[in-house]
């Protein structure tokens, strides 16, 4: 009656597949949702201590890269001009 017996082996290819599916998931997502994580996120750790350096320097990034061109996007908008495409 042994129980679940797990070697490195078997836990690493556990997480990497764990890691996989997350990507996938990440990378299928819609990107208005995959915004409205990242704004969750940011939202959730504003209030904590931990990770701020990367909050401020690699999430504020991506949520900017996200959001979009703003208003220099915009046909309407003739004083800015839009950012150059990537």
């Amino acid at each position: 009656m042994g129980g679940l017996n797990l070697g490195p082996q078997e836990i690493i290819v556990g997480l990497l597949v764990i890691v996989a599916a997350a990507f996938s998931v990440w990378k299928l997502m819609p990107a208005r949702r995959r915004l409205k994580s990242m704004l969750a996120l940011d939202a959730w750790l504003a209030h904590r201590d931990f990770l701020q350096g990367w909050r401020s320097r690699v999430l504020a990034r991506h949520i900017q890269s996200a959001a979009g061109p703003g208003c220099a996007g915009c046909a309407a908008n003739t004083g800015a001009r839009p950012h150059p495409p990537r």
